[in-house]
Order: structure tokens, then sequence, then C-alpha cells
């Protein structure tokens, strides 16, 4: 069975660090929003299905996601997170892996994992990044 790419409209990519991937040093399940992530959700609070796979697995999983303001209620201050809630993909993720995240060309949310050691892997992504 051959595995479709993913094609998306544009994407961010970063490489998860160990408070995003290990629950034993964060169970948060959240990155920061940074203006590349506002650039495709923009400044609304959203709660939104999306698709999580692994490069190369033909796998796919729904789970929830969050975009939101964590200091919605202060008149001066933003900061923006998004939200994963548990599921088998990010459970594999470990730290040094590298997300990649948006909006398909069907308006779905997918969040494909690309761990260090597929054949796809990019490097390290310190900060997101537009693609």
């Amino acid at each position: 069975m051959s595995i479709q790419p993913v094609i998306f409209r544009c994407s961010c990519i970063k490489t998860l660090s160990a408070v995003e991937a290990n629950p034993a040093r964060s169970n948060q399940h959240e990155s920061n929003g940074v203006t590349q992530l506002k650039s495709i959700f923009g400044e609304d609070r959203q709660e939104l299905p999306a698709l999580f796979s692994l490069r190369r697995d033909s796998q796919v999983f729904e789970s929830g996601i969050t975009w939101y303001d964590a200091r919605e209620a202060h008149a001066t201050r933003s900061e923006y997170r998004l939200y994963f809630q548990s599921n088998p993909v990010m459970n594999l993720a470990a730290e040094g892996d590298n997300i990649v995240i948006d909006f398909d060309r069907d308006g779905s949310v997918h969040c494909e994992l690309i761990p260090q050691t597929n054949p796809d892997y990019s490097g390290i992504v310190s900060e997101w990044r537009v693609q």
C-alpha cells in the first residue's frame, strides 16, 4: 500500500523540546504560539479536531487541539498556546523530533510527527519556521 503525502497550504515546523514531548518533564501538552502559528490560526480562541500522523505511516488519529491566548484576561499582554490532547502519535513523540502543523487542502488541521529516525527528518529547527 502506498502512503500518500499530506499536502499543506502552508506549514510550520519545529523540533519538540522536552516539555513539549515528555510527560515526565511536563504534562502540559502544549507549544507556545508565536507569530508563525498566529499566521495559521489567527488571534481568536479555537477548539478544533486535528489529524495526527507519523511521517511515512498510513495511520491517522483524530484528537482535539485548542488555540488560545493564555493571558486573554490581561488588557495589554498576550501569550498564545497550542494545546493538544493525548493521542497515539504524540504519545510516541520524543525530545528532538520534528512536528509539522497546518491546515491541509481539505481545511482539516493536520499535525505530522517526524521522528529523528525518519529519513525525512529535517534536523533541529529550534523555533517555529514557516515552510
